[in-house]
């Protein structure tokens, strides 16, 4: 097979990387104001990491990147379809053989670096992200692949493990250059974190610890955007970010009450609708967290409408199984947990959980409590984890809330210890949103990444339907399956799923025009909201 020859891109990007730095260099003013085509934003997460292969842009989502397909804005009612970013349409079941499908790739496109694209690199990207060497955290999400091939001039075959119909919402990978992964080793340890090459529209200018800079492509093969200079700087507390955007900021992403507390003065609110639920583990390793009984308890026993109605401010929805109204017939509303303190009781007495002078039930000499972990600077999970307590306690179950840093949930303590976990990394389709959650092949000790099936649960009744709903050709009899995982989850909660919060941004309102937003996946921040369609954005 041909391929392209390349110039280096190490002296390329080298090239590039020196000239648009030294652009910025000379005129970065602190704020937008003066600036019409800069917008500055704020982000709560960890600045750089622009690998793909540790989940930078998987949902194409990326300004630097791009992937063959993204989600689709304006379809936050249902699953969003599929757009064609570096595919030319749909891809296709080779022969009608689910376990084979193609795509043709765009011609004409280049990387920042000023080499050509082609099916080598999606080649390369997909094999390494499944490939045990590159040890990627997000390789459980592409388990249904064996390998990815050039087929033909712009065309790569995709070779499954077995049938998969979720193909089409599978393939949104941001794509490296396949030099860049020519050497295997970690996925963290790659220079593309840091030195990203992509094909996108924007290319990274300036990497600081507190901010990056994003300068708009001049080869870029699509329609230049208008907005040049794209700033994000990092405050991990929300409080900050929100005083902050009195003065330097343009915008950010902030809890709902806080959002409409400070979007006044020239600012507004922009609410995403999203797929992103936030539970608590309830590990199976923790002798009372673990116990069935307080697992289908806690479940009956926590009231999902108050925690929307009052911490959510009405934008989100309460969630029992991860399955909602947004997956269709897969969803059966009757698995739903109903709000019962009574019934919970009940279970918890039939159990033998017996409650003491203290209120706080006890058997066999253990007492009813453990402890709940959960990040202190994000509002919401914090108030969360106090409704949780609260209702927990009402029921005779003692949860002592543990505030900690990101850097203290290693496996080994998320083993032990129940945490507020957000999700819903991949939850374009259903068999994402629940099979490394609740397979028990996660459960596991070094399979997946630490956040999948968090709570170490083995269900017999879930593995069997799990395994066949991916399987599945037929849509009626797929959907069936989920309601049958739905039915096995209820009889056995492994987690405590309680809300699936929307996203809630404010930006300072200052001439620029853009179209809906997407549905939005758990990651959230300055990559979706209104900045999803940066590229796209227009002067009013």
């Amino acid at each position: 097979m041909l391929f392209h020859r390349r110039p280096s891109r190490l002296l390329v990007t080298s090239l590039v990387t020196f000239s648009a730095a030294a652009l910025v260099g000379c005129g970065a003013p602190g704020a937008s104001g003066g600036a019409p085509d800069r917008f500055v934003v704020i982000d709560a997460e960890e600045l750089g990491r622009f690998n793909p292969l540790t989940g930078h842009g998987g949902n194409g989502e990326s300004k630097i990147y791009e992937s063959l397909y993204r989600v689709a804005e304006g379809q936050d009612d249902r699953i969003p379809d599929a757009v064609p970013v570096l595919a030319e349409g749909a891809p296709e079941p080779v022969d009608g053989d689910l376990g084979h499908w193609r795509v043709k790739t765009r011609k004409g496109v280049t990387f920042s670096d000023g080499t050509p694209f082609g099916p080598e690199d999606v080649a390369a990207t997909y094999n390494a992200v499944v490939d045990p060497k590159f040890a990627s955290p997000i390789a459980a999400n592409f388990d249904f692949l064996r390998t990815a091939q050039v087929a033909g001039p712009d065309t790569v075959d995709f070779l499954l493990n077995g049938a998969y119909g979720d193909v089409p919402h599978r393939l949104f990978l941001a794509i490296a250059p396949s030099e860049s992964l020519a050497a295997p080793g970690p996925a963290d340890k790659l220079p593309l974190g840091d030195h990203p090459v992509g094909t996108g529209p924007y290319a990274l200018t300036e990497l600081r610890p507190d901010q990056v800079v994003l300068t708009a492509r001049d080869g870029y093969w699509g329609t230049k955007p208008q907005v040049k200079t794209f700033v994000v700087r990092r405050t991990d507390d929300e409080k900050a970010r929100a005083a902050q955007l009195a003065g330097s900021a343009d915008g950010t992403r902030l809890s709902p009450a806080l959002a409409r507390a400070v979007a006044k003065d020239g600012y507004r609110t922009v609410v995403s609708k999203a797929n992103d639920w936030l539970g608590v583990t309830l590990p199976s390793g923790n002798p009372v967290a673990g116990d069935a009984a307080v697992r289908l308890a806690l479940n009956l026993g926590v009231d999902r409408g108050a925690m929307v109605r009052d911490i959510l401010q009405g934008e989100g929805t309460p969630v029992s199984t991860l399955v909602t109204p947004l997956f269709g017939d897969a969803y059966d509303p009757a698995q739903d947990f109903t709000f019962d303190a009574d019934r919970a009781r009940k279970v918890l007495d039939d159990a033998g959980w017996r409650v003491g002078a203290d209120g706080i039930r006890q058997r066999d000499g253990r007492r009813a409590q453990f402890d709940v972990a959960y990040y202190p600077t994000e509002t919401l999970r914090r108030d969360l984890t106090m409704a949780t307590v609260s209702d927990a306690k009402k029921i005779g179950v003692e949860m002592k809330p543990v505030a900690v840093e990101k850097s203290t949930m290693t496996p080994q303590y998320l083993a032990g210890t129940a945490f507020l976990l957000g999700g819903g990394g991949q939850p374009y389709t259903v068999d994402t949103q629940l099979y490394p959650k609740f397979h028990s092949r996660y459960a596991a000790k070094g399979v997946g990444s630490k956040w999948d099936n968090a709570s170490d649960y083995v269900n017999p009744e879930v593995d069997k339907a799990l395994e066949a709903a991916r399987v599945e050709r037929d849509p009626a009899k797929r959907a069936k399956l989920y309601r049958d995982f739905q039915a096995a989850y209820h009889a056995a909660p492994g987690m405590l799923a309680l809300v699936s919060e929307n996203h809630v941004y404010v930006l300072r309102d200052n001439g620029w025009q853009f179209g809906a937003t997407a549905l939005e996946p758990h990651s959230h921040g300055v990559a979706w909201g209104p900045w999803y369609s940066l590229a796209r954005w227009t002067r009013k």
